[in-house]
This record gives C-alpha cells, structure tokens and sequence, in this order.
C-alpha cells in the first residue's frame, strides 16, 4: 500500500508539474507578441515566466512532501532539517535542480519521490531552456534596435 501511494503520487506530481509548465510557456508564447514592449524586453518576459512555472513546480513538491511526511511509514528527510516550510522547500528545490547537495536526505520510500523530482525537474528546465532559445531567435536582434 505504500508504495501504491508513493507510485500514485509521483504519477500526480510528474502530471501536474507537466501540464503546470505546458500551460505557463503556452499563455506566454500566446502573450508576447502583442506585449507592448521592445522585442528583445520580450525574452525578459520569457525568463520571468520560466522562472514563476519552475517555483510553482518546486512548490508543489515541497506541499507533497510536508504532506506525505505527515506519516511515518512514507520515510523522513534527515540532516540539518527542522521539518519548516522553508527546508521542505529547499529540499525540493535542490532535488528539483539536480543539486542535491546532501545536508538534507530523503530515507525511505519518499527517496522514490524526491529521485523522480529530480529527473522531472531537470527534464523541465531543458523545456525551459529550449523555448527560451526560441524566443531569442525570434525576438532578439540588437542589430534592429533603434539606439537612444
């Protein structure tokens, strides 16, 4: 039964974190080409957008795991934590940027959560990453700028 949840979770997460990130890249690519703004001030836009989907992302892990770690049998995060909304939080993000640096640790079935943040996360970034030199290819042409 436990790991069922934990299976179930993660499928929730990878979900939600997924279609989360679809819909901030899409609302934006729909956005920008009628912000009135300079063309290359649009790539600003893009990276702003990127970067409230990715905390939004992170945030939803940090809720999964304050949560789950509610019960003992879902494991604990051990080391210089002290079960606060900012350590879940970066717990998450470092696990979610691949950085892991490892004064806090997931034990016990939760590891499967925080291994999957890890590839969801690094697996969104590049999507962060690709549409963002898109955007630069489209909107980033100094050579067209008017000089003040």
């Amino acid at each position: 039964m436990i790991l069922l949840t934990i299976i179930l979770v993660a499928l929730f997460l990878l979900g939600a974190t997924v279609l989360i990130h679809y819909e901030v890249l899409r609302i934006t690519g729909k956005l920008l080409p009628d912000l009135p703004i300079r063309a290359r001030q649009r790539v600003l836009v893009v990276i702003i957008a990127c970067l409230i989907g990715h905390i939004l992302e992170v945030g939803l892990y940090a809720i999964a795991y304050a949560t789950l770690l509610q019960f003992p049998q879902f494991g604990a995060i051990e080391g210089l934590f002290d079960g606060t909304a900012t350590d879940f939080f970066y717990f998450s993000l470092t696990s979610y940027t691949t950085l892991g640096i490892g004064e806090i640790h997931p034990v016990g079935p939760i590891r499967m959560i925080a291994g999957l943040e890890a590839l969801n996360g690094f697996l969104l970034i590049t999507w962060s990453a690709s549409f963002t030199y898109l955007m630069m290819q489209r909107y980033w042409h100094p050579e067209r700028d008017r000089r003040d």
